[in-house]
């Protein structure tokens, strides 16, 4: 009998892209992927990390830990915040959570009461909304422009709910390279929202998670710095500047909202945010890993951006528009009129390429966003992909429209 006879044999590597023949031919390009590239993952340092954290404080990173999070790397994002943007806040600020899709979740889940209404960008994040589905509220969406959320649609959107007597619960924005469209809020509308917000005793959710992933420019202060630290709650993650497997995020609030979150028992928290993981990571950044590295992928990304921007300059026909991102994942593009995604999508699955279409990015689809719209990553695909697989879709848009022009002049 062969030695290995009694051990549970394991499945294959996980690969990413095994999940792509669902909705489209094995091989596929992907552009639906707004991960990390695979290939920038620090693992020998991770590794070092992982030792020097089980040799030096092993007993400690084995187990529960304190529920705000390991004291260690607070400190450590502490002073981060303090170097990056100028901001001072203390350990009553700060907690950490298994990402930022579990600090969404528990704003939700303590700071709404069921039929309230939660506000969202149009387009938003749409695993976000995801999150917040989940929950007893109702979402109500607010217009972004090429300058981010357009704070007098907000302003009649919420006198609009007021007179009938709807109480808003917080808005959800995303407000530096936001996620779908690559916007970020401008600085000016940035202080606007945060006085109407303070106006209206509305709650902002910030969730700030590429902040760190800038090309150009300097990216303007925070919702959470302008609004003195009050009425907000800004949430962070090591997902998209370390490692996404990682599962490791952190909350930025008031004291009280930091402390009540803890009082509550965040779910999936007890004994602090995976405390091992936070052992790792705060060794990965006391080795002085953490800067460097992001100043890899603010590099490598910045290429892959310009890549994915000369192709679609290259090869798309007039009339279809998309954004130039500062930083962050993503390309938002838009079709010219008849053109719908859901249709181009249809037949660029045919021949390798697939998207998300920009419908799905709206939390209201009664509302008709998003039908000619779609979301291009550039952080996970390579360079020579980007460019097969935009050539692709040039082809497929242009035999659209032409026989769109054929269907007119009939």
């Amino acid at each position: 009998m062969p030695d290995n006879a009694s051990v549970p044999q394991l499945s294959p590597p996980f690969d990413p892209l095994e999940g792509v023949q669902a909705g489209g031919p094995a091989g596929a390009i992907p552009f639906v992927y707004g991960h990390p590239d695979p290939d920038l993952l620090p693992v020998e340092k991770i590794i070092a990390a992982t030792e020097r954290a089980l040799r030096t404080r092993g007993r400690l990173a084995l187990q529960y830990g304190p529920e705000q999070g390991y004291g260690p790397l607070l400190d450590y994002l502490i002073g981060k915040v303090e170097r990056d943007e100028g901001l001072r806040i203390a350990r009553a600020n700060i907690m950490l959570c298994a990402g930022a899709a579990q600090g969404l979740d528990t704003a939700a889940r303590l700071f709404t009461r069921p039929g309230d209404v939660v506000l969202v960008e149009a387009p938003s994040y749409h695993e976000a909304i995801a999150t917040l589905r989940d929950h007893p509220v109702e979402l109500r969406q607010v217009p972004i422009d090429g300058q981010g959320l357009v704070v007098e649609a907000l302003a009649k959107r919420l006198e609009a709910l007021s007179l009938i007597g709807r109480r808003m619960a917080f808005l959800y924005i995303i407000p530096t390279f936001q996620n779908p469209a690559g916007i970020t809020l401008a600085a000016e509308r940035r202080e606007a929202l945060v006085e109407l917000a303070a106006e209206r005793g509305l709650l902002l959710v910030e969730d700030d998670v590429y902040r760190d992933i800038c090309f150009e420019g300097r990216v303007p202060p925070s919702l959470f710095e302008l609004a003195g630290g009050r009425g907000v709650i800004r949430l962070g993650s090591f997902s998209k500047i370390l490692a996404a497997g990682l599962r490791l995020g952190w909350i930025v609030a008031e004291p009280e909202v930091i402390q009540r979150i803890v009082n509550c028992g965040l779910k999936g928290n007890e004994g602090g945010a995976n405390p091992f993981v936070a052992h790792v990571v705060a060794a990965f950044c006391q080795e002085g890993w953490l800067e460097p590295h992001i100043a890899r992928l603010v590099a490598h990304y910045r290429t892959r951006r310009d890549a994915l921007l000369a192709a679609l300059g290259r090869e798309m026909p007039d009339g279809v528009r998309w954004t130039r991102p500062s930083g962050g994942f993503f390309v938002w593009l838009t079709l010219p009129e008849p053109l719908e995604a859901e249709a181009v999508l249809a037949v660029a699955t045919e021949r390798g390429v697939i998207f998300t279409p920009g419908a799905r990015f709206f939390a209201q689809a009664s509302e008709g966003g998003g039908r000619r719209n779609l979301r291009l990553p550039f952080s996970f695909l390579s360079e020579a992909q980007m460019a097969e697989g935009v050539r692709t879709l040039a082809e497929v848009i242009r035999a659209k429209l032409k026989i769109q022009s054929s269907k007119f002049k009939a």
